[in-house]
């Protein structure tokens, strides 16, 4: 029987993941073991690199080393089963690994280093691929693989979308990484997720209020932009069930909100009377409020903008049609990640329950509005990240 390799992969891996093990302070494989539902044997070969990790274990592996990326994981247990069936030879591994990098070029960042590996690997012990591993620094390769979340956008890149210096089409950059996220994921779990995908193409989300007002609060710490386009400014008057303490969350960037119809009963400017409005819910609870109040001035000052669009309404109201229907209100939530999450509704200030009715707009749809919205955006005086 012809000789079988050890798979430098998963010895590369081994020695994360027992590294990750030390930082976890007087963590024993024993109890890592037990927490991925191993044998404690087992798992010591695993961090050997003498025995490979299913890709279905992935998700108690990012449970338990809690800094650990779910898809760069994936990603790096698949290349490692693949690789495992061309140990009997290191040329056959060598092909194996250039063709992984071809198919998946993100993999180059933790197995660059493998070129300098393969002479070690044919001729030396594994404790001397060890030693080499660690004096080419591909555990620190690996490690930070394995620990940054996959690329999306950047403050920056937000930024250059909504300004109208940006030239380039906003779907082919904006929502290019969208819609190749199936990239990034592990074959292991692509035909459930293409399933899944053309499943959820046929079924139109329907959002209220409160599972809008739901879904805010389960993410408020991930939300770093909101840019609403109203229809009536009115329904930004209400402090009670207008969530405005996004301003004080510690990611949160800025609140653009643009209103078409100028707003009805005492006059002032709508941003002013929205400040005077929040400051008086405050201070009306103030011992809840203490922090907020502290820095009241300068967190609305710097997070806060609104904008009237009455000369703009045309425009306004394209931004509004949602499937030939006149809507009333449009939010863009833009995550920390980077991801962006539209809803649109036909909410009205002192509107009834019955009529309700909102949604989350779908790819095509959002890219489309994006577009309108940078525009608009310029067009009132708003730029979004870089002042």
């Amino acid at each position: 029987m012809a000789q079988k390799f050890r798979n430098p992969l998963a010895q590369v891996l081994g020695i994360v993941l027992q590294n990750m093990r030390d930082e976890m302070g007087g963590v024993s494989s024993s109890q890592v073991a037990s927490s991925l539902g191993l044998a404690a044997s087992h798992y010591r070969m695993v961090e050997a690199g003498s025995a490979i990790l299913q890709p279905a274990r992935a998700i108690k592996i990012a449970q338990t080393f809690d800094t650990v990326e779910f898809v760069p994981l994936c990603q790096i247990l698949v290349a490692i089963q693949v690789i495992d069936s061309a140990r009997q030879s290191v040329r056959d591994m060598q092909g194996i690994v250039r063709l992984l990098t071809e198919a998946n070029p993100a993999l180059a960042i933790a197995i660059k280093q493998f070129e300098q590996l393969w002479k070690t690997v044919e001729s030396g012990q594994s404790s001397d691929v060890a030693k080499r591993i660690g004096a080419i620094g591909m555990d620190r390769d690996m490690a930070t693989f394995l620990t940054t979340e996959p690329a999306s956008f950047t403050t920056e890149q937000i930024h250059d979308f909504m300004t109208p210096t940006y030239e380039h089409p906003i779907s082919g950059q904006l929502y290019d990484k969208i819609g190749n996220i199936l990239q990034g994921l592990a074959p292991f779990y692509l035909d459930t997720v293409l399933q899944l995908i053309e499943n959820l193409k046929n079924v139109t989300p329907r959002v209220t209020p409160e599972e809008l007002g739901k879904w805010e609060a389960q993410h408020k710490n991930r939300i770093s932009y909101i840019i609403g386009i109203v229809r009536r400014p009115e329904i930004l008057l209400d402090t009670d069930s207008f969530d405005y303490t996004f301003l004080w969350e510690e990611n949160f960037r800025k609140l653009l909100i643009i209103h078409r119809d100028s707003a009805k009963g005492p006059s002032g400017p709508v941003e002013q009377k929205i400040v005077e409005g929040l400051r008086g819910k405050l201070e009306s609870e103030r011992v809840r409020y203490e922090r907020q109040l502290n820095r009241f001035d300068e967190v609305v000052s710097g997070k806060l903008a609104v904008r009237g669009g009455e000369d703009l309404s045309g425009s306004i109201d394209e931004i509004l049609l949602h499937q030939s229907l006149a809507m009333n209100n449009l939010w863009v939530y833009i995550m920390s990640s980077g991801y962006v999450v539209v809803f649109i509704d036909n909410a009205e200030p002192g509107g009834g329950a019955g009529v309700l009715y909102g949604t989350s707009l779908d790819y095509d749809e959002t890219c489309r509005k994006l577009v309108l919205i940078r525009k608009l955006c310029d067009d009132v005086g708003l730029k979004i990240g870089k002042p």
